[in-house]
């Protein structure tokens, strides 16, 4: 009986799943990030080995990597998948591969939002993107962008800021001096994932009718609209309809987040019928079904 192994590495965390001929899981497992490009060599293999270990034996791997941007990280990446499974078939595939793999058949564009962003369909060669880049040239929407409005407004308006932010900060950086708060994200070396953590407090403060968090929506939704519009008229045919699915940690938080973006898309693609629903399934089953393509032909 095959196994079939399924890993979906990004700049947060890593989850691998592994099940059998019929869908019966026999092993998971979770660790740190595997983010090819931003997490340190030493600390991606350690991540990798923890999330993989105990389980034995597999026919059919792929692995769904954060940072897989060329030919390049790909062959290293997959050299990786058989250093932890000797013996298998492997294959390495961007992350957002896997999410577009979660998502419902009738999917058109999947929008990934988490502590990066990007958007992609599926192309003649394969899926397909648009945006990303990292936090520093792109990850429009992102939960990093959220985090970082959130952070500014915090040290901007440390006595009136909302008690939500104000405790969630105290939560994350263990302090509310500005000094250290400073001096920790700048050090800490994982800026965009402190950041992401306190994404979610601008949804709940926009519902509060906080100023600051309804501009951050607004703005954010639109530059990540942005790219979405420019990805359906880049990649996809002319149609009337559009369907869109949502994925990543930021749309599991306040639904105005949503609820903005579908207001926001309706407004920039008019004349279009668009349903906009969030994924069922996790990622990392997007990363099985990678998986089990490998069995045709092998």
């Amino acid at each position: 009986m095959s196994v079939f192994v399924g890993l979906d590495c990004g700049g947060s965390s890593s989850r691998v799943l592994a099940v059998d001929d019929t869908g019966a899981i026999v092993f998971q497992g979770q660790s740190g990030a595997a983010n090819l490009v931003s997490t340190p060599e030493a600390r991606l293999k350690r991540n990798l080995m923890n999330a993989t270990r105990g389980c034995e034996r597999a026919d059919f791997v792929c692995g769904c990597f954060a940072g897989l941007l060329g030919d390049e990280t790909r062959m290293h990446a997959e050299e990786l998948l058989r250093q932890m499974f000797p013996g298998s078939f492997v294959r390495a595939e961007p992350d957002y591969t896997a999410a577009f793999y979660s998502s419902p058949p009738q999917t058109d564009v999947c929008v990934i939002a988490g502590t990066g962003s990007l958007v992609c369909s599926r192309g003649e060669n394969g899926v397909v993107k648009s945006g990303g880049r990292g936090y520093i040239l792109g990850d429009f929407g992102s939960g990093f962008h959220y985090g970082r409005d959130a952070l500014i407004h915090y040290l901007d308006n440390p006595k009136t800021s909302s008690h939500t932010l104000k405790n969630l900060v105290h939560e994350v950086f263990g302090t509310e001096q500005e000094a250290k708060i400073v001096s920790s994200l700048y050090k800490s070396g994982t800026a965009p994932q402190i950041l992401g953590r306190l994404a979610r407090v601008v949804g709940t403060d926009a519902i509060a009718g906080e100023p600051y968090a309804l501009a951050s929506v607004d703005r954010n939704t639109r530059a990540l609209i942005d790219v979405v519009r420019d990805h359906v008229l880049r990649f996809l045919k002319p149609s009337s309809t559009l369907s869109v699915s949502l994925a990543g940690g930021m749309w599991k938080g306040p639904p105005i987040f949503k609820t903005r973006f579908q207001e926001i898309l309706d407004e920039q693609l008019p004349g279009k019928e668009i349903t906009v629903t969030r994924i069922s399934k996790p990622p990392l089953y997007g990363a099985l079904e990678l998986a089990k393509e490998l069995r045709v032909g092998n």
